[in-house]
């Protein structure tokens, strides 16, 4: 077996960085309500199955999600473990992802939705730039339950008013 010459290896760990970059990207935009960057993680006539009835496009699940996600306090969509094989401008991998969305149901009470999943996912890229062609995703666990206590006020928001987009046009100023 020959080893990689440096270049294809550095073309490698950059092609996998940039893939979990969109992973990411698609977890904030979730959290984050910004359609623009979880529009941005597929190719334009990229497709997508969550096994849900007329959800098979991006902006399908943008609105499935966008309505079911109105109703929740909080969202945390995380990446856990990324497995991904490349082969030239094509990529396949597998990410594991926790989803919680949490609702306050009375004072005191809390309710968490959480899903364990799996996104089956086929890259390309195109024009130097790392995008899902088709993704397949897999729940292994879904629940609900409720939460009672004590609970911390909320600093974090839905949207952009969230004090992440100000704290990162600050760095891009300078």
């Amino acid at each position: 077996m020959s080893l990689p010459s440096n270049d294809s290896a550095i073309e490698a760990v950059l092609a996998r960085e940039e893939i979990r970059q969109q992973l990411r990207n698609y977890c904030r935009g979730m959290d984050r309500a910004d359609k623009d960057l979880v529009r941005s993680v597929w190719h334009a006539e990229g497709t997508l199955d969550y096994e849900l009835p007329g959800v098979g496009t991006p902006e399908q699940l943008i609105d499935h999600s966008w309505a079911y996600h109105a109703k929740q306090d909080v969202l945390l969509h995380r990446v856990l473990q990324v497995t991904i094989e490349l082969d030239g401008t094509r990529a396949a991998s597998e990410a594991y992802v926790l989803c919680s969305l949490y609702r306050q149901i009375e004072e005191g009470r809390m309710r968490e939705m959480f899903a364990y999943a799996r996104y089956l996912d086929r890259w390309s890229c195109r024009d130097g730039r790392w995008a899902i062609d088709h993704r397949h995703a897999i729940l292994d666990l879904g629940g609900t339950r409720d939460i009672e206590g004590r609970f911390m006020p909320r600093h974090g928001r839905k949207d952009a008013s969230d004090p992440s987009y100000a704290f990162f046009a600050d760095f891009r100023a300078g």
